[in-house]
């Protein structure tokens, strides 16, 4: 009951942040997002979309679990934070029934350099930090795998944490998100695969409620996100942290 009231008490709040609910038949769309790079992303449609006499409204959210609630309610059109199997738990959680309609990038583990900064010379004695998180940690281990770091010192932490720790290790494997937050996506040595399995699975989606799928302003909003102008931007904006998936 106390997450049911904390859950209500934020989705109260952003309605009060709000003039009104929003209505995917008018001429503004409005999209819930993610600070970094999902809402810099989209600032960059902004100039398409408006040329097709739309307005686009960003609202920027910082939790996992409003975008997705005010999706539901219909306060917001369309949201642009998480990978399906995000979305796909959610739903089965909460009794929603949100869809993608498109996949824009992904976000890449990567093996960031702190003491060394190339894989050339690998001993048993390196420390590499991993995040500690479930899944996560499965990836990363498998991309030490396929690097051979695997026989290295191992060290476990919460993955928002690491980026500050990464001087004190030889290696660290670090979330696109984290590394551009924290400025240390120029110590990148190498990331996941852009064409693995991974990068397909947990690409960064568009989602709506069912049934708006083919309305007039998402596909607008899909064929803006898609030009060749924000996949420059991407990967201009970026680098190795952040990979288009268009």
């Amino acid at each position: 009951m106390k997450t049911q009231n904390y859950l209500i008490a934020i989705l109260f709040a952003f309605l009060l942040g709000s003039c009104s609910q929003a209505n995917i038949d008018d001429k503004t769309i409005v999209i819930g997002a993610s600070s970094t790079p999902h809402a810099l992303i989209l600032e960059e449609t902004r100039e398409f979309i408006e040329s097709h006499n739309y307005a686009l409204d960003i609202i920027v959210m910082a939790d996992y679990v409003t975008p997705n609630i005010a999706l539901d309610s219909g306060d917001i059109d369309a949201n642009y934070f998480q990978h399906l199997p995000y979305l796909m738990d959610f739903n089965a959680n909460n009794g929603t029934d949100l869809v993608s309609v498109v996949k824009v990038h992904f976000e890449p583990l990567g093996i960031y350099g702190g003491k060394k900064t190339t894989i050339d010379n690998i001993q048993t004695s390196d420390t590499v930090i991993v995040p500690n998180d479930t899944s996560n940690k499965a990836r990363a281990l498998e991309l030490l795998t396929i690097h051979g770091l695997t026989n290295c010192n191992i060290i476990e932490m919460e993955a928002q944490a690491i980026p500050s720790a990464l001087q004190d290790a030889e290696y660290a494997v670090i979330n696109g998100n984290y590394a551009l937050s924290s400025g240390v996506v120029d110590k990148v040595i190498i990331t996941e695969s852009p064409t693995s399995d991974i990068a397909q699975v947990m690409g960064n989606i568009i989602a709506v409620k069912r049934g708006n799928e083919h309305k007039p302003a998402i596909e607008l909003l899909v064929e803006a996100i898609t030009q060749e102008n924000i996949r420059d931007f991407i990967e201009n904006t970026f680098g190795a942290s952040v990979i288009p998936l268009f």
